[in-house]
């Protein structure tokens, strides 16, 4: 039996959710447990967030996968969605079998190759919430997602690291790709409506819509913030890790903990990115995200640091929830998955770059000068975002 989507609107928040649990469970091996995991296994931070940008390539690719569903848009996007999170889950069973006998090289290529499968699921999943969604409900639409997307990302984490303390990480990557296998079922449950669109010229319309000064403008302030995010993520893992000197387990509790803030970050970065417009919460938010991305430099013990992260991470959500609805403003839904993962992809390369490069700057550079380098990336963001205008008055060439 299919669900309904016009019928039981409620039930698309539960679809996005699912979908973007699955790709924040795989998120979570990338960007938390892969550090963790390669320095257990003895190799040096430059060569760990190198191997941990690698794997992440092909979010930088993203027009590749966006421009194949667009390119078979017959299809639809639900099957596109269903074929990356199988293809996200046999990536956790090759990275299983591969931890038996490790190799660096098999494991990058392997992380590699799930993440394409998650990259189609990322950019299936992105177009479907366009092309049913209104404006009015973009935020808690993003909300979802992003909800999603942490709750994988960081209870992911924590199941991931646990099961590997007390089985191996054999076990605990056989398990995740378990999950993820089963979480397939939501989508496939949905019914989905073939697109009424006989003929799509996508070249042609993709260049008027980057023609646009809006579309270029907010594509930039999107590129500076999301390098601001990458780096401060990256950060965060090796600055538990290496200068709290926190085990393993406990980075995972924590990370789940911070769902705490996490959650209702994004909640009111959403609802209020609806209720008033994209710019005047995201101003708000990035105003008292430079204000705590400095601060760490002037704390010195554990619970005072923990706070001022928890807060951080509190409004950086409320920033990513208002980023994903102004993004979804500008593209043209007949073109929606492959403009949306074109500006995609010219983001996730900068953050790939700065994400493979931060333990390298964190051994040049140290702790504080990165802390200060992310709040200068945030009133960069900040001084780019007063530059965009249109946006209430976006129209489409079709």
């Amino acid at each position: 039996m299919s669900i309904d989507l016009s019928a039981q609107k409620k039930f698309k928040y539960i679809l996005f959710t699912s979908l973007y649990f699955s790709e924040g469970l795989y998120q979570a091996l990338i960007l938390i447990v892969t550090p963790i995991y390669l320095i257990e296994k003895g190799i040096s931070l430059p060569l760990v967030t190198l191997i941990a940008g690698i794997g992440y390539l092909p979010w930088g690719l993203k027009f590749v996968w966006g421009g194949i569903i667009d390119f078979f848009h017959k299809h639809g996007r639900k099957k596109f969605a269903v074929v990356g999170t199988i293809a996200g889950a046999f990536g956790f069973f090759i990275l299983s079998l591969i931890d038996q006998s490790f190799s660096i090289i098999f494991f990058t290529l392997f992380l590699l190759l799930g993440y394409v499968g998650i990259g189609f699921l990322d950019s299936a999943a992105d177009a479907w919430a366009i092309d049913i969604s209104k404006k009015e409900e973009r935020g808690k639409i993003n909300c979802s997602m992003i909800i999603g997307k942490w709750v994988g990302q960081y209870i992911g984490a924590l199941i991931i690291i646990s099961i590997a303390v007390s089985f191996g990480y054999s076990i605990s990557f056989l398990v995740s790709g378990l999950l993820v296998l089963v979480l397939v079922i939501v989508p496939i449950s949905v019914k989905y409506e073939d697109r009424k669109i006989h003929q799509l010229r996508i070249w042609k319309l993709i260049r008027t819509e980057f023609k646009k000064i809006t579309t270029k403008l907010t594509t930039l302030y999107f590129l500076i913030i999301v390098l601001q995010h990458a780096l401060f993520f990256t950060f965060l893992v090796l600055y538990l890790k290496v200068v709290l000197d926190l085990d393993d387990t406990y980075i995972g509790i924590l990370f789940a903990l911070w769902l705490v803030v996490v959650v209702p970050g994004s909640i009111i970065g959403g609802v209020l990115s609806d209720k008033f417009g994209r710019k005047r919460p995201l101003y708000f938010f990035l105003v008292l995200v430079l204000i705590f991305s400095i601060t760490p430099i002037f704390l010195s013990d554990f619970i005072h640091l923990i706070i001022n992260f928890s807060i951080l991470l509190f409004f950086l959500n409320g920033v990513i929830s208002g980023n994903w609805a102004m993004i979804m403003d500008i593209i043209n839904p007949k073109i929606s998955a492959s403009q949306h993962e074109i500006i995609c992809s010219i983001v996730n390369f900068g953050s790939i770059i700065i994400g493979s490069a931060t333990g390298t700057l964190f051994v040049v550079l140290g702790a504080d000068n990165i802390f200060i380098l992310v709040a200068l990336l945030t009133l960069l963001s900040i001084m780019i975002l007063y530059t965009i205008k249109g946006l209430d008055n976006m129209k489409w060439n079709t």
